[in-house]
């Protein structure tokens, strides 16, 4: 039983315990920042660990937990999407009073990722899926003065179990298709057959692929998301848009793309259609939105179509620029919710795009950072969001996808409207109604760092872009080490 290389996954939770003790403390202000400094001095000692243990794979835990570059990449994006929740959350109401707690419940989710990102082996994976989903509906739902919050949690809680459930069932399927849960075994098992050899293997295949949906909230699995989105804290809903999705994501391609690759030309269209519908609705939807928290959370359906391309390709290729693109959507999507936090703690309605009308010549750096992050995500070169759509878009068409690949490049398009009217609406927007109070106030120092560190990341991938796809590539060529 080794555990030596499960160090920065141990490293978390050992701080989210740790971040518990300052809130039994007699000192305010311990119990007021403890919790966070606890926090950070973890997560970066987490980091560190992963960035030492780079390399080729190591076995932990009975071979249930892998050390590789796969993993080793996605503990950094959970780390630092963790981290700058913590930020985002600098005097957010909902950890005011329980500030240990709230940091403890981001921690334990952030394990729990780390857990399906190195998992090897079917219980494992859905074990850190549980762990971060239980987290969660308990965040969502943290503000409970709030009818929307508590609404939040318990839709979360009631279509995530669904989702959970459904993802069981599948994950069972293919254990008893296979015989073992260990998922290179499973890989060499599935090399000798095919779904008409067995059909509990196309059971197991749409099982995980709507429960996996689920989780990256991509349509027709996405019904849960506005309203979750829109309710839960938005620190938290940035969390979830950035960390879940990426955790979810190395689940896919764990299961498709390593486990269940000597099947991919059985499941590669039933993928790309999911990810051409999630691309189709989620664009439309947020065409028609007046929220800007809804308007991301449509958008990021949007996103989970176009990382799913990635998955539909089915190659080396695919990982690595879905990979990519995670780096780059998860910095965009921070910077894009950062300018959302500071607007909405000045003004009772700061979640609506109409509370943005000329927020930006009050706050240029915001302003700025929310223009890159918008068209970054809308795919607008010469940024990091068309780098990688180029990749995913590239890598179907070598699939033979050409026709998702077109379908997403329409549906980039087509965001350009709604992320442009928002950039207008920040810029040279009119008044807000009568009556909604206008004022401003100063950003918070965490929020500010946060909001232009992440666009200088948006920006700083496209030049660092080789950098990033040696790691990527390597991260990628992990999943089919033997």
């Amino acid at each position: 039983m080794n555990v030596a290389p499960a160090t920065p996954l141990l490293i978390v939770v050992g701080t989210a315990a740790a971040s518990l003790i300052p809130a039994v403390l007699p000192q305010r202000r311990v119990r007021r920042e403890g919790p966070a400094l606890i926090a950070f001095a973890g997560l970066f000692a987490a980091a560190v660990m992963s960035l030492v243990m780079w390399g080729d794979r190591q076995i932990a835990l009975g071979g249930g937990y892998r050390a590789d570059r796969f993993s080793m990449l996605l503990n950094l994006v959970f780390i630092v999407a963790a981290a700058a929740a913590l930020l985002l959350s600098y005097r957010e109401p909902a950890g005011v009073d329980r500030r240990g707690e709230y940091t403890c419940l981001v921690l334990a989710a952030t394990a729990g990722m780390m857990l399906v990102a190195g998992g090897g082996d079917l219980i494992t994976i859905f074990l850190g899926i549980e762990i971060l989903s239980v987290a969660l509906y308990v965040l969502c739902a943290l503000e409970v003065w709030r009818e929307r919050s508590l609404e939040s949690g318990l839709k979360y809680l009631i279509i995530g179990s669904v989702g959970s459930a459904i993802l069981l069932y599948g994950l069972t399927f293919l254990f008893g298709a296979t015989g073992t849960t260990d998922l290179t075994e499973i890989g060499a098992v599935l090399e000798q057959t095919s779904f008409g050899d067995e059909p509990l293997l196309v059971v197991a295949m749409a099982l995980i692929l709507a429960g996996l949906g689920f989780k990256v909230s991509a349509a027709p699995f996405h019904m849960w998301t506005p309203d979750v989105y829109e309710g839960a804290p938005s620190p938290i809903t940035a969390f979830m848009a950035t960390a879940v999705k990426a955790a979810a994501f190395a689940a896919f391609l764990r299961l498709f793309t390593g486990a269940m690759v000597a099947l991919v030309d059985d499941w590669r269209v039933a993928v790309a259609v999911v990810a051409a519908i999630a691309v189709i609705v989620g664009n439309l939807g947020a065409l028609l939105q007046s929220s800007y928290k809804r308007l991301l959370a449509y958008s990021s359906i949007a996103q989970a179509g176009y990382l799913l391309i990635g998955v539909a390709a089915g190659t080396i290729a695919g990982a690595e620029a879905l990979l990519y693109y995670l780096l780059a959507y998860g910095a965009m999507t921070l910077a894009a919710f950062a300018i959302l936090v500071a607007r909405e703690r000045e003004v009772e309605d700061g979640e609506s795009i109409a509370s943005l009308a000329g927020y930006a010549r009050v706050q240029p750096v915001l302003g700025i950072v929310a223009t890159v992050a918008l068209l970054s995500l809308a795919g607008f070169p010469p940024l990091s969001g068309f780098l990688g759509k180029f990749l995913l878009f590239g890598a179907a068409v070598d699939a033979d996808l050409t026709w998702l690949a077109v379908v997403g490049a329409v549906g980039s398009m087509i965001s350009l409207a709604y992320y442009l009217r928002v950039i207008y609406v920040m810029w040279g927007g009119a008044p807000a109604a009568a009556g909604v109070p206008r004022k401003v106030l100063e950003v918070p120092a965490p929020i500010m760092m946060t909001a232009v560190t992440s666009a200088i990341v948006v920006v700083a991938l496209v030049p660092g872009a080789s950098l990033a796809l040696d790691a990527c590539r390597g991260a990628a060529e992990a999943l089919l080490a033997p």
